[in-house]
């Protein structure tokens, strides 16, 4: 799996703004400017596999997040409940300087989601703090 960058940015979708908001609801070092930086939030990217995962760029003119985020991940993540015969998933935000980079979907079997999961099958669970 890699990706494809795409030859026109575009706008997050509201799947992505969702999700995006249910990562960031939590308050944590820097979790403000990360918030703050999602009207000048593009898609530059997408997951070749067919998932729904993107890279995102954000204009250096939004508030950085300062804050040292021991990694590139955000501190919390979203666990999906899956429906069917879907994977079991998690949706990962990860953070380049301060500045959001890339919105992931990571499925651990089977075939790749097509979509962003509903909200509703979404748990934001923190991994470290």
């Amino acid at each position: 799996m890699g990706i494809v960058q795409i030859d026109e940015p575009r706008p997050l979708n509201d799947a992505e703004r969702a999700i995006l908001d249910a990562l960031l609801t939590p308050e944590f070092p820097g979790s403000a400017q990360l918030r703050s930086q999602m009207p000048d939030a593009v898609v530059v990217g997408r997951c070749d596999c067919g998932c729904p995962t993107v890279d995102i760029s954000v204009a250096k003119t939004a508030p950085r997040s300062d804050a040292a985020l021991n990694g590139p991940l955000a501190p919390y993540e979203g666990r999906v409940a899956p429906l069917g015969d879907e994977p079991v998933g998690d949706l990962l935000l990860f953070v380049n300087d301060g500045y959001m980079s890339s919105l992931e979907y990571v499925f651990y079997t089977g075939t790749p989601p097509k979509e962003w999961p509903s909200l509703d099958r979404v748990e934001i669970v923190q991994i470290r703090g």
